[in-house]
């Protein structure tokens, strides 16, 4: 661990504010050092302030990611390692290097932004500062059937986190975007690695990318995304969701698919569907199995387990 981070550690785990002396005794580095890291983790948005003859204390600690504070907040099943950057090509591709490399299940990859962000079928996912790209390793005994289940837990934990901590309601676009007034604010991306000899997963990624407040968006996206305007503690959020995830691992398929109803932002709508099926389509249902039942307009009743779904608009819209 880093000075910064042992600094940043210190102030966190404090109730009163510390005093470069006393930060300095506790580490046993200089009074130079801890002045240093403080400007470094000021330099970051963190926003700390210093009292004459008190000390220093953090204003708000989630102004910014840091690992120290996010495995502060995860479960202790779910602490393996966590790495931040300001910026990566994608957090699922370094994370899937990882787990190529025998990284440990619950190893969270977090980034501030991403040059070459992913979605589903390899299409760019608009990835800027002001919104939390994060994937973690997960090494299941499952069979590859069981990633949906696992993309819809993650969409679930995600639901639930916004709603305690920015009590707003998210809509779920089957099977793994989430909107928020009807405009996308978070996509779910989960990669599977198959050991092709038992038919049994190697590891999974499960990836997520939300918008908590962004800055600007790009003229030809403010009728697609928005943000949450999620302002609080960052590392709370990120930590909330896979603690929540790794709680729900054992709810039953009904218990998701109910959630999943309740949240459908295409119950009763037009859509386009690509993929295996083709064609303009009514979305009936969430069925048991997590698969969503549409009618075409030829009067075809089908269940789609994969495949692209996009809502339906007349030129009018």
């Amino acid at each position: 661990m880093s000075t910064k981070e042992k600094v940043y550690t210190c102030l966190i785990e404090s109730n009163l504010p510390l005093s470069g002396e006393v930060i300095a005794k506790k580490l046993n580095v200089s009074r130079t050092a801890i002045w240093k890291a403080i400007n470094s983790l000021k330099s970051e948005g963190h926003l700390i302030q210093g009292k004459p003859s008190e000390g220093y204390f953090i204003l708000q600690e989630s102004q910014e990611f840091n690992k120290e504070a996010i495995l502060r907040y995860l479960n202790e099943a779910n602490r393996s390692k966590v790495m931040v950057y300001d910026t990566l090509e994608s957090t699922n591709t370094t994370a899937k290097k990882l787990a190529e490399e025998g990284g440990d299940e619950w190893t969270v990859v977090l980034s501030k932004s991403q040059t070459k962000g992913r979605g589903r079928f390899e299409r760019d996912f608009y990835s800027p500062k002001g919104g939390c790209y994060c994937s973690f390793i997960l090494r299941p005994t499952t069979s590859v059937q069981d990633t949906l289940r696992v993309t819809m837990l993650v969409a679930i934990a995600i639901c639930k986190t916004v709603s305690e901590l920015c009590n707003k309601q998210l809509d779920i676009k089957w099977v793994n975007d989430l909107f928020y007034h009807d405009k996308k604010v978070c996509g779910i991306l989960t990669e599977a690695s198959l050991n092709l000899e038992t038919g049994s997963l190697n590891y999974l990624v499960i990836g997520f990318g939300i918008n908590l407040k962004l800055n600007e968006i790009p003229n030809e996206l403010t009728d697609v995304i928005t943000d949450i305007d999620y302002q609080g503690d960052k590392n709370l959020f990120v930590a909330s969701i896979i603690n929540k995830f790794q709680e729900s691992l054992k709810l039953p398929m009904e218990d998701i698919v109910q959630f999943y109803r309740e949240h459908n932002l295409l119950k009763d709508k037009t859509v386009l569907v690509r993929g295996g099926e083709t064609g303009k389509a009514k979305v009936l249902d969430i069925t048991t199995s997590g698969n969503l039942l549409v009618l075409f307009e030829d009067d075809r009743k089908r269940e789609l387990t994969s495949g692209e779904v996009t809502l339906y608009k007349t030129r009018d819209e």
